[in-house]
């Protein structure tokens, strides 16, 4: 396998020299190489694309937010990390939309490589040829709601109150009876109803609404005709999945991730059905007759599974990468070996247990949920629990009642 190209920058020496020294192990995987300031980063890059660059965010002359946003716009398949101790909410806000990682400054090599390492996996999912070849016959890829960029946009300001976030989702009128919808449903179990949008943001919070953005934009009308595939099943399925997610999870941080990356941890299904109607009308029709799980009759098929495909799209849409992660891996998570993995569990147990019991499959017999994965977050003992909660919550569906 040839060695991963790394491009660090930073314009002090003795940094460069010490995550030099620091990553000595990794010079047998890693192609390491070390620029002093974002013009001689350019230069680099110019001689070789690099697959990952790891750049300081305070730098004379050209900063690490100006040095990301040229190599985003000249090498957008080179992965962008930002090591910085500057914290700064102005700093951090010019940077989110060029950087895909944030790393403080100073780093241990265990993060470093972790984070680098990750990165390079999932890009090697991304340069799947199966996923060229499918992806380019596409006239265009879908693109992201621009409330969602407003939202994103909004809660970068401090100066920015819920009343404003309220007006940002009434400007969107499919959106605001989106969220009212959800809101007064069973799902959130409210004392009484609501009218107000300001009363459902409030309620919902940024992160949420977010979410319900992607989904509204992923699961729109105008989708793929492709007989026996559903995509008001594949929303109700979702919203399911989102839901018992986020009730798996412990904090509120990530309760919201999780919530947000079940909703759209199937748009890769959506994609690939709009880029091959007809063999995907083929994936269905063998899924529906054999005991495998989807991603196998996909990648057998399409030469590709729909997390893979749902990984691309968001990454091309530019979202966080560990949405985009938790997407490309929830249905085989024992591929990520280290770093946060607990929204990853919660929607991979969620999906395995929701879609098996409305398919009235075994997840286990099927290999839809992984055992082994499972076991090593330590949530064997848990199952049965999560197993009731997961048939409430279909039976509740099945009623109307949510």
């Amino acid at each position: 396998m040839a060695k991963r190209r790394i491009l660090f920058v930073d314009d002090e020496l003795n940094v460069l020299e010490g995550l030099r020294n620091l990553l000595r192990k990794q010079r047998h995987q890693w192609d390491m190489v070390f620029a002093t300031s974002g013009r001689a980063a350019l230069e680099e890059l110019a001689k070789a694309p690099a697959d990952v660059i790891v750049s300081d965010m305070r730098m004379p002359e050209m900063d690490g937010a100006a040095l990301l946003a040229q190599v985003k716009q000249l090498y957008p398949q080179t992965a962008r990390i930002v090591l910085s101790g500057h914290a700064e909410r102005e700093a951090i806000s010019r940077v989110i939309s060029v950087a895909h990682q944030f790393l403080s400054k100073p780093s241990d090599a265990d993060t470093v490589r972790s984070v680098i390492e990750r990165t390079c996996s999932f890009q090697s999912l991304m340069e799947d040829e199966g996923m060229r070849r499918v992806v380019g016959t596409m006239e265009q890829l879908p693109s992201v709601p621009e409330t969602y960029w407003a939202l994103t946009r909004a809660t970068e300001d401090p100066r920015i109150g819920i009343g404003d976030i309220a007006r940002i989702v009434e400007r969107d009128p499919a959106m605001s009876v989106k969220v009212l919808q959800l809101v007064n449903s069973a799902y959130f179990g409210l004392a009484q109803r609501t009218e107000s949008i300001s009363a459902a943001v409030t309620y919902l919070g940024v992160e949420n609404l977010k979410g319900l953005l992607l989904a509204a934009n992923v699961f729109r009308a105008d989708g793929p005709s492709v007989p026996g595939f559903s995509i008001d099943r594949l929303r109700e399925e979702a919203l399911l999945v989102a839901n018992l997610a986020r009730a798996m999870t412990k904090d509120r941080a990530t309760a919201e991730a999780a919530f947000t990356a079940g909703l759209v941890h199937d748009v890769g299904r959506l994609l690939l059905a709009r880029a091959k109607p007809e063999l995907y009308r083929v994936v269905v029709e063998e899924v529906r007759g054999a005991a495998l799980p989807v991603r196998v009759v996909e990648k057998r098929t399409l030469g590709v599974a729909h997390g893979a495909a749902g990984a691309y799209l968001l990454g091309v849409w530019g979202l966080p990468f560990a949405l985009a992660e938790c997407v490309a891996f929830h249905d085989t998570p024992s591929e990520v070996r280290d770093g946060p993995r607990d929204v990853l569990a919660a929607v991979h147990l969620s999906d395995a247990l929701i879609g098996a019991l409305l398919e009235g499959r075994d997840p286990v017999a099927t290999g839809e949920l992984d055992l082994a994965f499972v076991e090593s977050m330590g949530l064997t003992a848990q199952l049965p629990v999560w197993r009731e909660r997961a048939e409430e919550a279909v039976q509740r569906a099945a009623k109307g009642t949510r």
